[in-house]
């Protein structure tokens, strides 16, 4: 099962120095917000969204 905290190892892609500044600011920009929206969701899962089977499993590892 892949875990909510290998998220903070996700980095932001080394970009060519050659791409124009502003379309790196825009895609680091852009990937950041990513990112970050992943984290809100994956740390805020309910068990309501999740399905039975996942359920089960999380239960028998409490």
């Amino acid at each position: 099962m892949a875990s909510v905290t290998g998220l903070s190892k996700i980095g932001l892609p080394h970009l060519s120095e050659n791409m124009d500044a502003e379309d790196a600011r825009a895609i680091r920009n852009y990937l950041y917000q990513m990112q970050e929206q992943l984290q809100y969701v994956l740390c805020n899962l309910d068990v309501e969204n999740m399905s039975e089977p996942l359920r089960a499993r999380l239960n028998s590892i409490q």
